[in-house]
């Protein structure tokens, strides 16, 4: 269940007002404290028996900040478990000028167990004057996150000087209940307040350090992603960081934790390339793992809804035989930004390569791209022999193909013959229902992705005979494509030596990765993926892969049953049917090529920003009206960017209807560049849905 602040709005009139449906409660004050609870409070400031305000009865506590003091309740009958009373409710009163800043805390037996800011409860701007605010807290949820025994609970003063007086009323131990939106008899409509993302600095899981980041995804519920810092640790494997070393969610089994395995490849969402002539004319590894290597990491954004992360480092490339030099070493820039938004499921995950900064010529080299890449044991297992069997393997590129035989192997039959534009990979398991997988940001006519030499059984199945004939691998032939004509790699090099009866060898084995054909990297013209020249049936068709290339991927993990790969391919394929249009502010038609670049690139559609997966305007003095007009299928909680917006709106309207900050829009302000985040909390569908945003 969210936490959040519990607001109700009438249903019918659409003005706001407070309510609360009726529970059983563990009541600690209303007009004085109640069931054993004592006034442990310390540095004044309180006065429990106060007259006015009060939120109901007769009494209130007034409390006024200063120097750290606090409101401290103890159950003098002792400890009481967070799992009877997993949820805190109060009544806060901003006093006359609000803004105040309180800590809360859960001590047991003396000790301090559990503590969080109140702030994160709060909706943007914190207290307001005048007014009673009801606030529930979580216990066992992020930001507080406690699951055990407590005698006490502390609200102090988060301020080392003086703050106005603030009043408390009706505080109370809720017991277990669900708490839906729904319509009360009293015509009040209950309305989550969800909580901002919460970013914790420098915590080590898994024996790295890292930052962890939680925010709430589309069904309200808990997502955790931990990213290791790549700035001089080295990890299990011989991690250097710079990549998700575990990532938590919900299912309807509870909460799934997926790991990093300690392989020399765990972890995910770092860089390998190959080079096309693979070790010929260099020493050592020709494709080494990226997160082999230091770097540096940057916050770049820490808004309350939103978060971007951004590792950089130098991976090295060789030139090819026949360059001018030939086999030179160039230790080319990368940068990966990883975005979190509240109301999103799935992480966004962008790559920039930078040739040019790293002096490489124009057809130097001849390199493909397989990042994001790397191992999650993402069916929650403790340990890699322990990952369930892997059940099936998916990929897009120009066509879908899916093996239909349960465990995957060698000799698995399966289909390839059904149009497809928004590239993807994709693995899963049926043991545990889970998978894990990777989706483009723009259709693959856009974004070249996919390669190799597999392209030549498209639009065909397994019954069309063995993909994969005698001598390629191994002695057999067999039904699936050969290892190395796999449009993205993934486990074709797991599944064990291809001879013979060990066809039918399955896998346990996690790896996931991306794939493009040799000279995606380097070359200023190369045939894309399908091009005849690597035996497929488009014409050769080419693109070019210098100076830079860049291009963005959503990192999926949740529920087979449920096909959270096949809903974000759905995603982008609802953003190209996109008209954005405004008759006051702009719709922005370019920007940026990639992440950290200066060069642009046209949106297509406009307005339709594929680094960050984003609608991008321009307000005109803080204001924007604006439409998005959906050609086909229905837009899930869209991210938007508004440029040229310096302060959080005080109004955003849908369709003509005022939205509730931090329940039905989620807003982060980017000061760094006078940008408006907004994640709106409604799913959008058919040609009017017109946007009003006021400063």
């Amino acid at each position: 269940m969210p936490t959040f602040a519990f607001i109700c709005r009438l249903a019918m009139l659409s003005a706001l007002a407070l309510c609360s449906p009726a529970r059983a409660d563990l009541v600690v004050y209303t007009d004085g404290l109640d069931n054993g609870f004592q006034n442990y409070s310390y540095g004044g400031g309180s006065n429990f028996a106060n007259t006015t305000p009060v939120h109901a009865g007769d009494r209130s506590i007034a409390f006024t900040g200063n120097a750290f003091n606090a409101l401290s309740f103890f159950h003098d009958p002792g400890p009481l478990a967070s799992a009877d009373t997993p949820t805190l409710r109060l009544w806060i009163h901003g006093g006359t000028s609000g803004a105040q800043h309180f800590y809360l805390f859960l001590q047991n037996a003396g000790a301090i167990v559990a503590q969080a800011s109140l702030d994160d409860y709060l909706p943007p701007g914190g207290l307001a004057p005048n007014v009673w605010r009801e606030v529930l807290v979580r216990l066992g949820e992020p930001p507080l996150a406690y699951s055990g025994m407590f005698d006490r609970i502390d609200i102090q003063s988060d301020a080392a000087g003086a703050q106005a007086t603030a009043y408390f009323d009706d505080i109370a131990l809720l017991s277990p209940i669900a708490v839906n939106d729904a319509i009360f008899a009293n015509g009040f409509e209950a309305v989550a307040v969800i909580a901002p993302v919460q970013i914790e600095r420098g915590v080590t899981v898994g024996s790295m350090l890292g930052d962890r980041f939680t925010w709430r995804d589309s069904a309200d519920q808990p997502r955790v992603a931990v990213l290791a810092h790549n700035n001089g640790q080295t990890g299990p494997g011989g991690s250097r960081g710079g990549e998700l070393r575990e990532f938590r969610y919900e299912t309807a089994a509870g909460t799934r934790i997926v790991r990093a395995p300690p392989s020399g490849a765990g972890g995910f969402g770092y860089v390998v390339s190959h080079r096309a002539e693979g070790t010929s004319g260099i020493p050592g590894d020709d494709s080494p793992l990226g997160h082999g290597f230091s770097g540096s990491f940057q916050r770049v954004f820490e808004g309350r809804h939103h978060a971007i992360f951004r590792f950089t480092q130098l991976y090295p490339r060789y030139s090819r035989t026949t360059a001018a030099p030939p086999n030179t070493l160039y230790n080319v820039p990368v940068t990966v930004d990883w975005v979190f938004a509240t109301g999103h499921d799935h992480p966004l995950w962008a790559l920039t390569w930078d040739l040019a900064a790293a002096g490489v010529p124009a057809n130097a080299l001849e390199d493909d791209s397989r990042a994001p890449y790397g191992e999650l044991l993402f069916d929650g297992a403790a340990s890699a022999g322990s990952h369930s069997a892997i059940a099936g393997v998916g990929w897009g590129d120009r066509y879908v193909f899916a093996s239909t035989t349960n465990p995957v192997t060698y000799n698995s039959a399966w289909t390839w013959n059904t149009p497809n534009t928004i590239a993807y990979v994709k693995l899963w398991t049926t043991a545990v229902d889970a998978t894990m997988g990777t989706v483009l940001t723009q259709t693959i006519q856009q974004q070249d992705a996919g390669g190799y030499f597999g392209a030549n059984r498209w639009n065909t199945t397994s019954a069309a005979g063995n993909a994969c004939a005698a001598g390629n691998d191994g002695a057999s032939a067999h039904p699936m494509p050969c290892s190395f004509n796999w449009p993205y790699q993934s486990i074709n090099y797991s599944m064990g030596t291809v001879i013979g009866a060990s066809n039918s060898t399955g896998t346990n084995n996690t790896r996931l990765a991306w794939g493009t054909n040799f000279g995606f990297l380097g070359q200023s013209n190369y045939f894309v993926h399908g091009s005849a020249y690597y035996g497929g049936p488009l014409p050769n068709a080419t693109a070019s892969g210098w100076p830079r290339k860049s291009y963005s991927t959503f990192v999926v993990l949740g529920s087979h049953s449920l096909d959270p790969i096949g809903a974000q391919v759905a995603q982008i394929e609802t953003v190209q049917s996109l008209s954005l249009t405004a008759t006051l502010g702009s719709v922005v038609t370019s920007g940026p090529a990639g992440v950290g670049r200066a060069d642009t690139m046209v949106y297509a559609p406009a307005g339709y920003d594929a680094v960050y997966s984003a609608l991008r305007f321009n307000a005109a003095a803080g204001a924007l009206n604006a439409n998005i007009s959906i050609g086909a299928g229905s837009l899930r909680k869209p991210l938007l960017i508004v440029g040229g917006i310096d302060s959080l709106p005080t109004s955003v309207q849908l369709g003509g209807v005022t939205l509730l900050a931090d329940a039905d829009y989620f807003a982060s302000l980017r000061a760094d560049t006078n940008e408006l985040w907004i994640t709106l909390a409604r799913n959008l569908s058919g040609a009017t849905n017109a946007l009003t945003i006021s400063p």
